[in-house]
């Protein structure tokens, strides 16, 4: 008996395929469910391109249940109005730095947040505010605010595609004008 290999037609194909989809990171339900505008923030020198959480749901998920974060990579956090904006890590399995914006300019830093222990109840999460409102907030690698010398009073530069951000917060945008 003389093995030929697999054809286009054969299983072969179908086996790289499945394996492939199988190896790929996996999102957890909630991510994709919720749609993510883009938008790119310099910031000390460097392009982020990074998720936009501007609906309710997807500000309430955040990078929670996220197994990667690459150097240039974050997610901003942007609201209509100032107020003293707290955030806690639930659902975090990584370590990240918190930037809290005003109009662009930097008010406060968390360096370095870690995910909390695996098990820890909700009501014993520690939180991160800024002592000023903030009307932005940059999450972004750990590490990265320090290795590029950001600080308070520095300014960060935001670029938004407007049409990229989901119908509902379009249209909460247009109500609140």
């Amino acid at each position: 008996m003389r093995l030929v290999p697999a054809t286009i037609y054969g299983w072969t194909p179908w086996v790289v395929l499945g394996l492939l989809l199988a190896a790929w990171p996996p999102a957890t339900a909630a991510q994709n469910a919720i749609s993510y505008g883009r938008a790119r923030v310099e910031l000390g020198g460097q392009t982020f391109v990074v998720d936009l959480a501007a609906s309710s749901a997807a500000q309430s998920l955040g990078l929670g249940g996220r197994a990667h974060l690459g150097p240039q990579d974050g997610m901003l956090f942007v609201y209509f109005d100032k107020e003293r904006r707290s955030f806690w890590m639930k659902g975090m399995v990584i370590p990240i730095d918190i930037i809290w914006l005003d109009d662009n300019r930097i008010i406060h830093i968390e360096h370095g947040v870690p995910p909390p222990v695996p098990g820890t109840p909700l009501q014993k999460l520690p939180t991160y505010a800024a002592p000023d409102p903030a009307n932005g907030v940059l999450e972004i690698a750990a590490g990265r605010a320090a290795q590029l010398g950001v600080r308070v009073g520095d300014s960060a530069q935001i670029s938004i595609d407007y049409w990229a951000w989901d119908s509902s917060w379009k249209a909460q945008r247009i109500s609140n004008r």
